[in-house]
């Protein structure tokens, strides 16, 4: 008698992604990304499926959990902008890491623009806490230290008004 194949249910989805909530917010594209990783490889496991309804019963199931309040792209915008900063992190590089997570611009910009008044303090802030009070009069050690605020990921001006 042959073995029937197992078969992914929406409820396995929304608990996985529960899971994965549960733990930290995430953006829409982060856990649709995430979910079909992971049930991708169930393949390998006898499960069968098309790939297709399985992208578009992950998507549901997100939508699902959107809509009941309990993904949102907001709440995961504000959680992750103010974690980068207490770690010292400039709006630019946010920006690019929220981009590489596909949030839209619009939703990056909106909540950057919200702290816009709070980079040059915290740049100032990184830059004492890496470099102390002293000056640097070399321009090697100016250039180094430029640069380590610029891959921090403030910008080009900000750090000139900085290191002096």
């Amino acid at each position: 008698m042959p073995v029937k194949p197992k078969e992914i249910k929406p409820v396995d989805i929304r608990r996985a992604a529960m899971d994965l909530l549960a733990r930290r917010e995430h953006a829409f594209q982060e856990l649709v990304n995430k979910l079909s990783t992971k049930f991708l490889r169930y393949a390998d496991y006898g499960y069968s499926f098309d790939k297709e309804c399985l992208m578009e019963l992950i998507a549901d199931q997100i939508f699902t959990l959107k809509n009941e309040n309990l993904q949102s792209d907001e709440r995961f915008v504000e959680s992750f902008i103010n974690g980068r900063k207490s770690s010292g992190k400039g709006p630019l590089r946010i920006r690019r890491e929220l981009e590489q997570k596909q949030v839209s611009s619009a939703l990056i910009n909106t909540y950057l623009e919200a702290v816009a008044d709070e980079w040059h303090g915290l740049a100032q802030e990184v830059y004492l806490k890496k470099f102390g009070g002293q000056e640097s009069k070399d321009f090697k050690e100016k250039a180094k230290r430029s640069r380590f605020l610029v891959y921090r990921g403030f910008s080009h001006e900000l750090v000139r008004s900085i290191v002096r």
